[in-house]
């Protein structure tokens, strides 16, 4: 049994590896919203009122990440900061502040820092940027903290300025524009705008598929089942709710499967959205809907909609005269998973009153005292 221990061993730690990498991209994007939210404080209330140079003292991150994680926020906050010349921060650079000195004497050799040895500090004076900016972002339980603090270039480091922030490693980043950096409040705001910038009509171009049940025989007695009835439908979509949490719809779809059946239909559709109060830009969403539709078909598949079961006389006839033609409306409620602003994915169930007690065409369940004689599927695209 020893392999099966070591496939259960190397399943553990795929999945560990798997939420390893989950949790460091999420704390890497909370540290980044982090580091944004710190530039972009800096540009509303800046420390200095004129450029001043300031060297990047260096930036921590939370033991276990590493010096990739560290390299990542070292390059995002001076591509922010420059990106954002209010702040008034000009970052240069020190080979003697970040460079290792080694001082031996009687007492025993130190390593250290330049930026953290006095003596050096003394003797660069002015040669450098006289101030120095330190990053420490620490995870402390579920919550990230950046702790950001500016010193002098002096012997004893005087702190000048010192700013902490913290957010949940579960909240998800704003991802905000580093040459157009905002506050979380506009950026909501922003994001409403965008919903509400949406229009109040959108173009839909849906393929569905309609599927009806068959008819139960007994004593091999029993009619012809339909066929799979194939549409291409568009219209209009529309909204008069900015948030979307109402949509209605009207449809025209035509069906055509040559020497088998063709088929129009008007369709109207009202929708209400299952999952918040308002459509998401990122995540999925999730409509109820009703809905009616007249249809008409013709073809040799339309058959199947009369009530009772076809004769032989029947098909024959059909044959040798004018395709036989059916015209009924129906009544359905569904899904309907929006995917964006793009892509939709429904089913639904549909009930044919006129034809309930048809001989050809059964039913998937009986529901609020009607029979639902068709399962249906579609597949929305959005223009």
């Amino acid at each position: 049994m020893a392999w099966a221990e070591d496939a259960v061993d190397a399943q553990l730690r795929e999945e560990l590896d798997r939420a390893r990498t989950r949790v460091a991209s999420q704390v890497q994007l909370t540290a980044y919203d982090l580091i944004d939210e710190l530039v972009y404080g800096l540009t509303q209330d800046p420390i200095f009122g004129r450029p001043t140079p300031v060297v990047l003292a260096g930036v921590s991150v939370p033991v276990g990440l590493g010096t990739g994680m560290q390299a990542l926020l070292e390059n995002h906050l001076s591509d922010a900061l420059v990106r954002n010349p209010d702040t008034h921060l000009q970052l240069v650079h020190c080979p003697a502040c970040t460079a290792v000195v080694v001082h031996s004497g009687p007492e025993g050799t130190v390593l250290t820092r330049g930026i953290d040895d006095p003596e050096l500090l003394d003797r660069l004076g002015d040669s450098t940027g006289q101030h120095a900016l330190f990053i420490d972002v620490e995870a402390e339980g579920a919550w990230l903290v950046l702790r950001a603090r500016l010193t002098r270039l002096t012997p004893d480091l005087p702190i000048v300025w010192s700013h902490t922030l913290a957010a949940s490693a579960s909240t998800p980043a704003l991802l905000r524009d580093s040459a157009e950096l905002k506050s979380a409040e506009d950026a909501r705001n922003e994001y409403l705008d965008m919903l509400h910038d949406r229009g109040h009509v959108a173009i839909p171009l849906r393929f569905s598929v309609r599927n009806y049940a068959g008819v139960d025989t007994f004593g091999g007695v029993g009619g012809i089942g339909a066929p799979p009835f194939l549409f291409i439908q568009s219209g209009a979509e529309i909204t008069p709710d900015p948030r979307q949490a109402w949509l209605s719809s009207f449809i025209l779809g035509y069906a055509v499967v040559p020497q088998a059946y063709q088929g129009l239909m008007g369709q109207a559709r009202f929708s209400r959205l299952l999952t918040g109060k308002q459509r998401s830009l990122i995540h999925p969403d999730l409509y109820g809907f009703v809905g009616g539709a007249v249809m008409t078909v013709w073809g040799p598949s339309a058959a199947s909609f009369r009530e009772r079961t076809l004769t032989a006389d029947e098909i024959v006839a059909d044959a040798a005269g004018d395709d036989p033609r059916a015209t009924f409306s129906t009544i359905q409620f569904g899904l309907d998973l929006r995917l964006g602003y793009r892509v939709g994915l429904s089913s639904f169930l549909e009930t044919i009153p006129s034809l309930r007690d048809s001989e050809n065409i059964g039913n998937y369940m009986w529901l609020f005292g009607l029979e639902w004689q068709t399962f249906g599927t579609e597949v929305t695209f959005w223009f």
